[in-house]
């Protein structure tokens, strides 16, 4: 008997807190065998970092769609539902074929369950993206990883071309302590022959990139070295850029999505389109570039009060939005709700936030790996902060404090936004 997606998202939720996180990729290679193998046969752009994935993976996404080319995308984590993480080009996956792929893959679930070796609630997600991908047989593939690269779920495949966005330290009891160490993993997607595009430019993880693409004969091309991004302009609201890689330039790139950090992303995007599938319309990259948007990334949710969503989750995700508000909002003055994940270095996060606060008010969410707000409100230093347990009490005290020429912005994980979009919509 089918299972609901009731009861699916609690056999989700239950198997995270039993199983966690749990790296290496034997589990996924026998369930994936189990399954027919279901990744072989498709394309794929696999896509690793600390920051930057999501908008990276959605430009090309927009570009590709414009060009014409079917495209599904599998990404993390979700901001409302499960369903968001598996798309067929705009669309995500019906309740109907995510239940029908989760069921056919129950009974392997089960004996590897009864094995002692069960799959983690990740690696359940990962294989129903390769079977529900094979099934709809794509053009291409955008595929981005969880976290890591070299034992993250999904490299398990060998792609047309790989990305590594950023590198910045986060998940240091995982993926090491310093960027070199952690450049190491991210650089674990790459593969023999295939091209790697990287925005990494501190010399020290950039070097571990460059090596790793050297060593396994992939090509290797680099923002700021192998190719440009020129002639920004950026105002209230706006931002554009123009783009140079070899004897190519497209002038005067228009933008919806804000930040430095975000015309980067696109540069990443229309290198890898370029490098990756050579002949691409430069109307449809434009088209792509204008057309692209990405839930709780800088995401503005309400003019009145001003309120901006960023799912920033660690120190340089921190950095780059408030850099952002200071470039396209410099008159305002900003008030922040904060709430992060307790293994992530919210004190750093917190300290970033400080700087530029007009106030700092913490807050958590429900799970079991949220902060306390307690342990926010003794790890914050700002003197103008609030604790305020209840994250819905705190968002519309913010608000309501919220006046003219500031700027309500609340950050620190993209699964707190996830309650957070739910409720400001509903409102």
């Amino acid at each position: 008997m089918a299972m609901t997606m009731k009861e699916i998202n609690h056999f989700f939720e239950r198997r995270q807190v039993r199983l966690g996180m749990n790296f290496g990729l034997s589990r996924m290679e026998a369930l994936l065998k189990k399954l027919g193998n279901p990744h072989e046969g498709l394309t794929y752009i696999h896509i690793a970092g600390s920051n930057g994935k999501g908008s990276t993976l959605q430009y090309m996404k927009e570009i590709l769609l414009a060009e014409g080319v079917r495209v599904a995308s599998f990404t993390s984590p979700y901001l409302s539902r499960m369903n968001e993480q598996l798309k067929i080009n705009a669309d995500e996956i019906s309740d109907k074929d995510f239940i029908a792929v989760f069921m056919e893959m129950w009974p392997s679930i089960q004996e590897m369950d009864h094995a002692g070796s069960g799959p983690t609630q990740f690696e359940i997600l990962t294989a129903m993206a390769f079977s529900y991908f094979s099934k709809k047989e794509p053009d291409l593939v955008l595929l981005e990883t969880g976290l890591g690269g070299r034992l993250d779920t999904t490299n398990v495949i060998k792609p047309l071309l790989s990305i590594i966005t950023s590198i910045s330290l986060e998940h240091t009891n995982i993926l090491g302590d310093t960027l070199a160490e952690i450049a190491s993993e991210k650089a674990g997607i790459i593969k023999n022959g295939a091209p790697v595009i990287s925005g990494v430019r501190e010399k020290e993880p950039a070097d571990v990139i460059e090596d790793k693409a050297h060593a396994v004969g992939a090509p290797y091309y680099q923002l700021g070295r192998d190719f440009h991004v020129t002639n920004v302009e950026i105002s209230e609201g706006k931002q554009s850029f123009s783009f140079t890689h070899e004897n190519r330039t497209i002038d005067h790139i228009d933008m919806n999505m804000l930040g430095q950090h975000q015309i980067e992303n696109a540069a990443l995007a229309i290198a890898a389109v370029l490098i990756g599938l050579e002949r691409i319309n430069e109307k449809n990259i434009r088209k792509g570039i204008a057309d692209a948007k990405w839930d709780g990334r800088f995401e503005m949710v309400s003019k009145d009060p001003l309120v901006i969503m960023d799912g920033a989750h660690n120190p340089a995700g921190i950095k780059v939005l408030v850099d952002a508000l200071k470039v396209h909002y410099p008159e305002y003055e900003y008030r922040f709700v904060f709430s992060s994940f307790k293994d992530k270095d919210y004190a750093k996060m917190l300290h970033e936030l400080e700087k530029d606060a007009l106030e700092v008010i913490v807050t958590e969410f429900v799970h079991d790996r949220a902060a306390g707000a307690q342990e926010l409100f003794e790890a914050a230093h700002q003197e103008n902060k609030q604790l305020i347990k209840d994250w819905k009490a705190a968002i519309t005290e913010g608000r309501r404090k919220t006046g003219d020429k500031e700027i309500l912005v609340i950050t620190g994980s993209l699964h707190f936004l996830s309650f957070v979009k739910t409720f400001l919509s509903v409102e």
